[in-house]
């Protein structure tokens, strides 16, 4: 079972990085259908092409990454996600992937542990439950990522101004 942390996220300044790999455009209506899911379809294919070990210019020991960015009107529009890795080097990457910049400045961080895909979901659960309540900072909706650890851990960085 699942187990993402209940206690209150931590307050982080994260320094700004590029990540290469593939895209694709969604939003919550759509990911709440299975049948309509893009993000398990994207998800499917960064694995079986296996690109964690192929976008070339990886950075040395770069954890996979999903990042959610281009923001069209908060939760409620549309949004860009990309699964793939830290580059160096933008210019290696060849035009068959997509490149987006983890915004430099602050995210709040929540963490959880267990079995894939059921944690992430319940950890963004975790954090739109945060997001509910009148004492939480205002969300940025310039980048959001997640960064999966092992087989078992994901961090969720949600930007805050």
């Amino acid at each position: 079972m699942a187990t993402p942390e209940r206690s209150t996220p931590e307050r982080q300044r994260q320094h700004g990085k590029t990540v290469a790999g593939i895209q694709i455009r969604t939003n919550n209506d759509l990911e709440m259908h299975a049948e309509d899911s893009r993000l398990s379809r994207l998800w499917e294919k960064f694995d079986d092409e296996r690109l964690a070990h192929s976008i070339p210019d990886k950075a040395a020991g770069s954890p996979v990454y999903g990042v959610y960015t281009e923001f069209d009107d908060g939760l409620a529009g549309d949004y860009s996600v990309l699964a793939g890795v830290e580059v160096t080097d933008e210019e290696k990457v060849p035009e068959e992937y997509a490149t987006v910049t983890l915004e430099a400045g602050d995210y709040l961080v929540f963490q959880g542990r267990g079995r894939m895909p059921d944690t992430v979901m319940e950890t963004w659960g975790q954090v739109w439950h945060y997001f509910e309540s009148d004492d939480a900072p205002e969300r940025a909706f310039l980048t959001d990522y997640e960064v999966f650890e092992g087989g078992d851990q994901v961090t969720i960085y949600v930007g805050v101004k």
